[in-house]
């Protein structure tokens, strides 16, 4: 175990070298110069131009701009906003908070909805309830997040008034539309891998001779088959914890949510570049993270992946 712990730390290391190089190259893929680019329409002469570019950095060779960048990152600090001259460390220190807690409620509502649909629809296969699910699950699959969110606030917001259509906390009532609109398409995809999951389990021998040894129905499933049937739920669980990071952009921005993804997009329409890189970077190390404490998990759930 220990060795294998090592060589996902080690892999997970590089990885974010490689995203940290990418994340660096951003500035310096941009069309032409990135300092008429950030200048904008501003009356530009060359001092501005000049002042700009000592202040980014630009003037020093690559490698000595891509040391000084990385070296600043591992201390916390990356950089202050052109924009707001305000340091790109603390704005996303104060957006990730409620992220966070958008990200988690969502997987709340994903995890509880989908495994109890999963789950009935494996103990009625065949059943009108399975043909439900299923096509609850589609549906939910099918309907973009911008259109869920549309429908959620049309129905709970302007008809029966009872959530603000505007989220700006962290409380049940501020929550619950953002929620639901970042974790219902995700409960479709728990719903389906939990009833393919149960399905393949409850047909494995030693269900049967838990059954034939006379063990009730219910200890067969909570204790035989849903701890082994919820093993590859663990990797999804991982995966789209980061999903949800990224993908909580939309719904920030519909609810006009404070939030990382809405300080990304709010920075590209700003063209501050280093707010940019920052956000990009956080999020990226927090995926490779999650990710990474996702597989040593699975590791000791399942250890025969120790072994590959």
């Amino acid at each position: 175990m220990f060795n294998y712990l090592i060589r996902r730390l080690f892999t997970s290391i590089l990885v974010l070298f490689g995203i940290s190089m990418l994340v660096f190259s951003v500035i310096h893929l941009v069309p032409g110069d990135v300092t008429m680019a950030i200048l904008g329409r501003q009356k530009v002469t060359e001092e501005k131009v000049a002042e700009l570019r000592e202040q980014l950095g630009l003037n020093d060779p690559l490698y000595v701009q891509y040391g000084r960048y990385l070296g600043n990152a591992l201390r916390g600090d990356l950089g202050k906003s052109i924009r707001t001259n305000q340091s790109v460390s603390e704005s996303i220190a104060e957006q990730l908070p409620s992220t966070f807690a958008l990200a988690m409620s969502a997987l709340v509502v994903a995890l509880s909805i989908g495994a109890i649909l999963g789950l009935l629809a494996a103990l009625r296969h065949g059943t009108w309830v399975d043909t439900l699910v299923m096509g609850l699950s589609v549906s939910g699959l099918s309907i973009p997040t911008f259109w869920m969110g549309l429908l959620l606030i049309l129905f709970f917001s302007v008809k029966l008034k009872l959530f603000p259509s505007i989220s700006n906390g962290s409380s049940f009532a501020d929550l619950f539309l953002p929620a639901l609109t970042l974790g219902l398409p995700e409960a479709a995809v728990v719903a389906r891998m939990v009833r393919a999951s149960m399905l393949d389990v409850l047909n494995k021998e030693y269900i049967i001779t838990a059954r034939a040894k006379g063990l009730g129905e219910r200890m067969v499933i909570l204790k035989h088959a849903m701890r082994n049937a919820l093993i590859p739920v663990v990797t999804f669980v991982g995966l789209q914890m980061a999903y949800l990071l990224g993908g909580a952009t939309i719904v920030e921005t519909m609810f006009a949510r404070q939030g990382i993804g809405r300080l990304a997009v709010q920075s590209i329409f700003n063209r501050d570049y280093p707010m940019v890189q920052g956000v990009v970077l956080v999020t990226a190390a927090i995926y490779v993270l999650i990710n990474t404490l996702t597989d040593i998990t699975y590791g000791f759930l399942n250890p025969k992946i120790r072994l590959k």
